[in-house]
């Protein structure tokens, strides 16, 4: 048989042959958009109402079962947001507006852009030729955009820690597993400091993301707040590295109360990000199962070379919440200054 690459090369000859560029580039730019827009309706609204989240978005269950049903070609996605219509997405953010306002344009610019921007989805995805100014179009409102989306993605790679760490009951409880935890070293500082315990197999670090929505500067504990993520890293010790393969299988069943499972380029660490709405005793109980999982799935390994397109193969198989490093969500931060969208 035809190998996949030659399969999708052929395709793609065949393609460019008849469908002008210029259409082809202009679905390639609406593929990138929406499926970033689909990412940030998740995680706001995973932010905000925890594992409530899916009563939010307009039903899917049609297309979504009309997928499923057909055994024999499944693909990995699972969550109702890969399956609402853009209409449905448009309404989702307007209902919940105040969630994505600080990454859009204001409300009125933004509502106008994408009616311009939905006729042109329709003419694609309806292989209609559309006019000739359709990209130029998609690109700039893109370019309206883009610092926005660098904002979003950013932000999730923007963790605090929380000080002191025993004013949250979630970063109490495990505060003994980090091997580098943060101490007071004088009256105004605190530092990560402390010498690593030689017999632990990891060390795990609890930090928190605040979105950028919620406006409270000071609260007091974390746990059961809308508007926080919690970000925890687990880092293997000692040459060891992670079956991810394996982890992932085996700690399937907390899956629904996580935001993402990430997973770098080395099997080196996994980030599990856990929507702090979720309250303690819910992201406790989840957090011990991570825990529990954790000597099943690590090895030592001498090998320490990069896995990157590996890992991402497998970070695809799985629904989207698991993320491979290719993703920016895994590694975009702050200190990165770029074109989110290439404009």
């Amino acid at each position: 048989m035809p190998h996949e690459n030659d399969l999708f090369e052929r395709a793609l000859e065949a393609t460019t042959q008849e469908l002008p560029r210029r259409t082809l580039a202009t679905y390639a730019r609406l593929w990138q958009l929406e499926t970033w827009l689909r990412q940030m309706v998740y995680v706001e609204l995973r932010a905000n109402f925890g594992n409530s989240w899916q009563q939010q978005v307009t039903s899917s269950a049609t297309y979504q079962h009309g997928d499923s049903r057909l055994t024999h070609m499944p693909t990995p996605e699972q969550q109702p947001i890969s399956y609402i219509t853009f209409g449905a997405l448009q309404k989702t953010i307007t209902r919940h507006w105040s969630l994505f306002e600080k990454y859009l344009p204001p409300q009125n610019l933004w509502d106008a852009k994408l009616e311009e921007i939905s006729q042109i989805r329709n003419r694609v995805a309806h292989f209609r030729l559309g006019h000739h100014d359709d990209l130029q179009r998609v690109l700039r409102f893109m370019k309206d955009v883009d610092k926005g989306f660098w904002t979003f993605c950013t932000s999730y790679n923007a963790a605090s820690p929380v000080l002191p760490p025993s004013r949250d009951p979630v970063v109490k409880r495990f505060q003994s597993l980090d091997q580098f935890p943060y101490v007071k070293v004088d009256t105004r500082r605190w530092a990560m400091v402390g010498v690593a315990d030689p017999d632990a197999i990891f060390s795990l670090s609890i930090n928190v993301l605040r979105r950028p929505w919620h406006t409270i500067q000071s609260v007091g504990r974390i746990a059961g707040q809308a508007g926080f993520i919690y970000d925890i890293v687990i880092t293997a010790r000692e040459k060891r590295r992670f079956d991810y393969s394996r982890y992932l299988q085996d700690t399937k069943r907390v899956h629904g109360d996580l935001v993402h499972i990430c997973l770098d380029s080395f099997n080196a660490s996994i980030r599990v990000t856990i929507p702090a709405i979720l309250g303690t005793r819910a992201i406790n109980r989840t957090a011990q199962v991570l825990l529990d999982w954790i000597p099943n799935s690590l090895h030592r390994s001498e090998g320490t070379g990069d896995r990157t397109d590996e890992t991402q193969d497998l970070a695809e198989e799985w629904p989207e919440y698991v993320l491979g490093p290719k993703n920016p969500l895994c590694f975009l931060t702050p200190d990165m200054p770029c074109s989110f969208f290439m404009t």
